[in-house]
């Protein structure tokens, strides 16, 4: 009786230590380039956005994203993999260099987008390729209408700033398109970016996100992916006189 019961005591205490280590392993660990400045211009973005792109090469550069990213670049709806029709090149630029660089954490898409695996010619194609296209399925949207908390939240704390009225970002400043993104995928990162281990965070919204709650940035986030793609926004807006 005695060794049943010592067995069942092991047996439990494993489970636990089991369990410890899945939950610790599911949390984002600190990464990046320690002295890094926000928006600095390594000398390989600073290559990449000289040369410009090509979409019609970066159409056939993008084959190989396609696993993840789908082909028609959008992403899916679960947020898992963010939507990347119509994002700025010069967003994807940012982040794809900032990545290969050991900057911004993203270990899943590492292997994909390091040397030699992709060239710099075909990471300004690929940005290229991506700015053109538009979105044709419905992104992922949260389980309830958070839309009018998630407005104010935007405003108040003039998120709007940097990533404009309409969620439509600045290519200039690279500061990314947020309007019709995925719920999931704006929730998470913006977590991350909260914690400060995303690793290329702006200290800006690591600031203004600072005191929200789990629910305030799961309403930003649903008033955000309930947008309408930007592009359509200022399409349908009437030429200044």
């Amino acid at each position: 009786m005695k060794k049943l019961l010592s067995i069942v005591i092991v047996a439990l205490f494993s489970l636990q230590a089991a369990v410890v280590v899945a939950a610790d392993a599911s949390k984002p660990k600190v990464y990046g380039k320690k002295g890094y400045v926000w928006d600095e211009m390594t000398p390989e973005r600073t290559a990449v956005l000289k040369m410009g792109g090509d979409p019609v090469k970066g159409k056939e550069s993008f084959r190989g994203c396609q696993g993840c990213h789908k082909a028609d670049g959008a992403g899916v709806r679960e947020g898992v993999y963010p939507r990347l029709t119509g994002q700025h090149a010069s967003v994807l630029i940012k982040q794809i260099t900032e990545i290969r660089a050991g900057i911004r954490l993203n270990p899943k898409m590492l292997p994909f987008v390091e040397d030699p695996a992709i060239s710099m010619e075909e990471i300004g194609d690929i940005a290229a390729y991506l700015n053109t296209l538009t979105t044709v399925r419905e992104n992922g949207k949260g389980a309830e209408d958070m839309s009018a908390k998630g407005k104010k939240l935007f405003n108040d704390n003039k998120c709007f700033t940097c990533h404009g009225k309409n969620g439509e970002g600045d290519a200039a400043k690279s500061y990314p398109m947020v309007s019709a993104q995925h719920f999931d995928y704006l929730v998470r990162e913006m977590k991350w970016i909260k914690q400060g281990v995303r690793g290329n965070s702006n200290p800006d919204m690591v600031k203004a996100i600072a005191k929200f709650s789990q629910a305030d940035l799961e309403a930003v986030a649903d008033y955000l992916s309930r947008l309408p793609d930007y592009r359509t926004v200022t399409a349908a807006a009437p030429a200044a006189k």
